[in-house]
């Protein structure tokens, strides 16, 4: 007899504690869906899909038969219309559950990742050491370092280049009086492949007015990408690490480092 009391118990635990982790991750992958889009033009169509998917279930409910089959054949299919339309923030939320996933340094071990293999100290040196000089002579600098997601759809015009990264150079590059220092540098592993790029501007309504048009167009970058972009803003001087939407200004050159071999090495 208790044995079978207890048994009932754990299956109506089990049943329970299924229910609950079923509701908890749904919710987890709806808000960072939600942080991803927010401030975005992709949140009011996130809202209308909330909205209508409640407004189905209350139809069922009151067993609204039509009304349920018309918009049970909606959701199926406008599914892959939602897969299309919000593409680029799926794939920026595979970008960052990829990078957050416990087994990605395990896998980066035996395969080798591209990235993280290839970048060496010598080039966060020069990065760093070039933006140092910058900061302090209040040169505006827009610098873009691509992780795991290439940039090519994202960067528009630009002079093509294929220049092994060193502080000269990148001084040369920004010197306020070269042609080639107004939009982005693009670095990938060692080098320099891009000068004079464009590009995304975000239209994010929380971006503080007293940034610029480089801050912007950052984190415009970085709500499409994982790409890393420092700023120095021409006014202050300051360095801003800019990062999946995150702007941290950096106070000490060493932190910037740190961030730097923190993110591109293993």
């Amino acid at each position: 007899m208790h044995e079978s009391f207890f048994s009932l118990l754990l299956i109506i635990l089990r049943i329970y504690f299924i229910d609950i982790l079923d509701i908890l991750l749904v919710t987890i992958i709806l808000f960072q869906v939600y942080r991803l889009i927010y401030n975005t033009a992709a949140i009011n169509i996130f809202y209308g899909f909330i909205a209508t998917f409640i407004f189905w279930k209350i139809v069922e409910i009151y067993e609204m038969k039509l009304l349920s089959i018309l918009i049970s054949t909606f959701f199926k299919g406008g599914f892959l219309a939602l897969i299309i339309l919000f593409q680029p923030e799926i794939r920026k939320f595979l970008l960052i559950v990829g990078s957050k996933f416990f087994l990605k340094k395990f896998i980066s071990s035996i395969f080798k990742n591209p990235i993280g293999s290839s970048i060496k100290t010598e080039t966060i040196d020069n990065i760093v050491n070039a933006c140092a000089i910058f900061s302090g002579d209040k040169t505006g600098v827009l610098i873009v370092i691509q992780l795991h997601e290439e940039l090519k759809e994202f960067i528009q015009n630009g002079d093509d280049m294929d220049i092994r990264i060193n502080v000269p150079i990148l001084e040369s590059i920004f010197y306020k009086n070269s042609p080639l220092h107004d939009g982005a540098v693009i670095i990938i592993e060692n080098k320099i492949v891009k000068t004079r790029a464009i590009l995304p501007v975000s239209y994010n309504k929380e971006i503080p007015s007293r940034l610029g048009l480089r801050h912007r167009a950052a984190i415009g970058l970085s709500e499409k990408t994982d790409a890393i972009c420092l700023v120095i803003s021409e006014e202050t001087g300051y360095i801003s690490y800019i990062k999946n939407q995150k702007r941290t200004i950096i106070t000490n050159i060493n932190n910037l480092k740190i961030k730097l071999e923190k993110e591109l090495l293993f």
